[in-house]
């Protein structure tokens, strides 16, 4: 009866593409160039999942991605996404672009792309996508062996299809992510379980989208994504894996009024997954109606709404999250914004596999609640080329994941349980806040410059993790279910003097870039992040303070061909992302971008 109803929902909703990115956790980068309409200059690159990009329709124009742009770990750099799409398509002179990079450790990054249709109305894309690496990564702890070996290999295809008709623009996209790697964390001198065997992840992934050009009368957008995935192995290396199937489907409607500076809209949308063995299937619909309204005049807009959300995952669950936006332009380089949100992280497997690829493969994360989180801030450009922005924030949310080393499994017992070199969720309630500023400046040209601080307070009432009865051999036991099925005995046990495990309490980011002439360009970043803690065979942990620091350079030798040139942890500083999970030391690298 629940899969009736989900197929109902469905229909009645059109539906969404949903990006996946995957953690990163080794420090390397990498610059491309390509001339790819929507164009891409200045990509920065690291391990890590794809990203497949949600469709956007704007004014024609071009828009960059930041070169090295990250701000909180897990320090996480995309694969090389195109800018926004727009409502007309630009034509280009080059059909293709290739790039290519390689350094140590085995890093390698590589993309291909071509033009197989570019016309007025519409444009097909294909490309291929790679990234990877194997090397040895020393243990921050001091363990023997004090290294091991970091394998993972990312390919994925694609094929993005737009389509610009009279009343609307089309999307269609289709892609396949391969993703394979090894679970390299921290052992501690204990027989691993997966012994560095290589874990796959296969994901296909559909998608469309539908966005009506502007109306006087009513504006509507829908999306419908859909995602089939599978792992190697689960629990144990000789067991299977998880796999099952994704649905992200929106829909929006907007009808303007008061001269088209008001409009009154409703957003809807429905998103479920559903496994094919033993987990908690995932089924939430959100109902979202507003109204905005603004005065270009007198400088400032708004938007009143709220988020109605109906959950079942395990227990049903209705809640009501405020959705609400205000800004107001003081001066035409100064002013004021507030934001003021809420709702549930859903916290599936593709979305945990997106925040960190290393947690354990079996099991649920519980989906997190958020009553209400508030942020508001001014940003101040009154002298010509200087900006300074003051930000802050504050927050709560209810069953907040946190993500540690698993070393054993908690048992309960005499006998340790198994040692699994994974990560794992622990749970707690969290208030988070926040102050911060940014200071951007390119007064001193050609020397664009900026700087980031943010101080962030924690608040835990409590973090528990999850116990689960054994046998004398360190088996989990199973009792009988009220539906005949076989599930493991799971209790909780609260963690002592528990803190917000791998947030960190500091954060300072530092980007700098200078153009030398029209066709080199330098570029530095420093990133620190300090205050970070974890929790491990049964103690706080403090973890190292992350002190990165990178510097690269890009030439243009001509329109059909750059190089460039990276170096990253210049300081050959050794930290971990997450507890036992040590990030690369320095490396560098260097390649090139052909567009042909």
């Amino acid at each position: 009866m629940k899969k009736i109803y989900i197929v109902i929902a469905a229909l009645a909703l059109s539906a969404g593409s949903f990006a996946q990115t995957a953690d990163s956790l080794l420090r390397r980068q990498m610059e491309l160039i390509r001339e790819f309409n929507p164009t891409l200059s200045d990509a920065d690159k690291i391990n890590s999942l794809p990203a497949l990009r949600e469709p956007s329709v704007r004014k024609a124009s071009t828009n960059y991605s930041t070169w090295a742009g990250r701000i909180t770990p897990p320090l996480e750099i995309a694969l090389p996404r195109p800018g926004n799409i727009m409502t007309a398509i630009p034509y280009s002179s080059k059909k293709g672009y290739l790039s290519f990079n390689a350094g140590n450790h085995a890093n390698l990054d590589g993309i291909f792309g071509y033009h197989l249709i570019e016309t007025e109305k519409n444009i097909l894309d294909f490309s291929l996508l790679h990234s990877s690496t194997n090397g040895d990564i020393n243990y921050v702890q001091d363990v023997d062996p004090a290294s091991n070996r970091v394998f993972s290999m990312d390919n994925e295809g694609r094929l993005d299809y737009r389509h610009l008709a009279d009343a609307f623009t089309l999307s269609l996209d289709l892609s396949y992510l391969s993703s394979l790697f090894n679970y390299y964390g921290n052992r501690f001198g204990n027989e691993p379980l997966y012994e560095d065997r290589n874990q796959s992840t296969g994901v296909l992934d559909v998608s469309a989208g539908i966005v009506s050009h502007e109306s006087e009368l009513l504006n509507y957008r829908g999306s419908v994504n859909l995602r089939n995935f599978c792992t190697k192995f689960g629990d144990r290396p000789d067991s299977g894996g998880i796999r099952g199937n994704e649905v992200n489907a929106t829909a929006g409607f907007e009808m303007p009024f008061d001269a088209m500076q008001s409009r009154l809209g409703l957003d809807g949308k429905l998103y479920s997954t559903f496994y094919g063995r033993d987990f908690s299937d995932y089924f939430l619909v959100n109902a979202a109606p507003y109204i905005t309204f603004g005065n270009p005049d007198e400088g400032y807009s708004a938007r009143l709404g709220a988020d109605v959300l109906f959950l079942l995952s395990g227990k049903t669950k209705v809640r009501v999250a405020p959705n609400v936006k205000a800004h107001w332009a003081i001066t035409e380089q100064s002013s004021l914004y507030a934001n003021i949100h809420g709702g549930f992280a859903n916290n599936t497997f593709l979305e945990m596999m997106r925040e960190s690829r290393y947690i354990r493969p079996d099991g649920n994360v519980r989906p997190s609640f958020t009553p209400v989180s508030v942020e508001a801030g001014a940003k101040i450009g009154e002298v010509s080329g200087f900006r300074f922005d003051i930000f802050g924030g504050f927050g709560k949310t209810d069953d907040e994941h946190f993500l540690i080393l698993n070393g054993h499994d908690v048992s309960g017992e005499d006998v340790p349980g198994t040692y699994r070199e994974v990560l794992r969720p622990v749970y707690g309630d969290l208030s988070h806040g926040h102050i911060g500023t940014m200071i951007r400046s390119n007064i001193l040209a050609p020397l664009d410059i900026s700087l980031r601080l943010k101080k962030n307070f924690y608040s835990l009432n409590y973090v528990s993790m999850e116990k689960i009865r054994t046998d004398e051999l360190g088996v989990a036991e199973d009792i009988p279910g009220e539906t005949g099925m076989e599930e493991p005995l799971i209790e909780e046990i609260r963690i002592d003097d528990a803190r917000a495990y791998n947030k960190p309490g500091f954060e300072v980011d530092i980007r700098a870039v200078f153009g030398l002439t029209d066709y080199l360009k330098l570029t530095a970043n420093y990133y620190f992040a300090g205050d970070r803690w974890s929790y491990y065979d049964g103690r706080n942990r403090r973890m190292d303070n992350i002190s990165d620091f990178n510097a690269g350079a890009l030439y243009l030798i001509n329109d059909t061909f750059s190089i460039n040139v990276r170096a990253n942890n210049l300081f050959f500083r050794k930290y971990d992302i997450w507890y036992g999970h040590p990030a690369q030391g320095f490396n560098a690298s260097g390649g090139f971008t052909f567009r042909f």
